[in-house]
This record gives structure tokens, sequence and C-alpha cells, in this order.
């Protein structure tokens, strides 16, 4: 049991230790020579955040009432709605095939149409 806890701790040291050491220095001092760090930036104040928020949310409307591009373009024409009618007398004439085939044996017992050999 001892020897299944240390393989396991092995393991999982070596799983979080890989990404934990891929990581960037944390500050300057640890820095390479011949490099340098991106200079810090100020953080933003809540009037620039709410200007930055008031700019998105009027850009994003604009955007939302212009053409949808998912609809196609140009818009395809709708096409008639069938009937209910018709519908029907569609679907009885299905029926009525499938079931001529299956009285005369061609339909198999995956569904598929054809002579059973």
């Amino acid at each position: 049991m001892k020897l299944v806890n240390a393989c396991s701790a092995l393991v999982l040291a070596a799983i979080f230790a890989g990404p934990a050491l891929a990581q960037g220095p944390a500050n300057p001092e640890m820095v390479p020579p011949g490099t340098s760090l991106p200079p810090a930036k100020a953080k933003a104040t809540a009037d620039e955040k709410a200007l930055g928020k008031a700019q998105r949310k009027q850009t994003g409307a604009a955007a939302a009432k212009e053409d949808q591009h998912a609809e196609g373009d140009p818009r395809p024409e709708a096409s008639a709605k069938v009937t209910k009618a018709d519908r029907q007398t569609a679907r009885a004439e299905r029926k009525a095939e499938s079931r001529r085939a299956n009285k005369a044996g061609e339909i198999t017992s995956k569904g598929e149409i054809g002579s059973v050999k």
C-alpha cells in the first residue's frame, strides 16, 4: 500500500511540476539577461470602464439591428406551405406502398426494400 501511495505521489508531482516550471519568471530579478519585462499597464478608472462599456453597448446594439449573416445573402424566398390534405395524401401513399411491399415479402428484417433471398 505504501508503494502504491509513493508511486501515486510521484506521478502527481510530475504532472503538476511541468506547468509550474513552464511559467515565466514572477519578478524582475529572475528575468534572463538581454530580455526585459513588458511595461506595466495602469489600471483603468471607473469612469474609463463606464465609457468603454457604453461604447461597446452602442456598437453591439447597432450590430444587432443590422442584417443577420446567418440568414444568407440574399435571403431565400419563402416557399409555399404544403396543405394538410396534401400531407395526408402523401402519407397514405407511402403507407400503401409499404403495406404492399411487406405483403409481397419485399421488405427484409432490416427494413430494406428489395427481394428477399
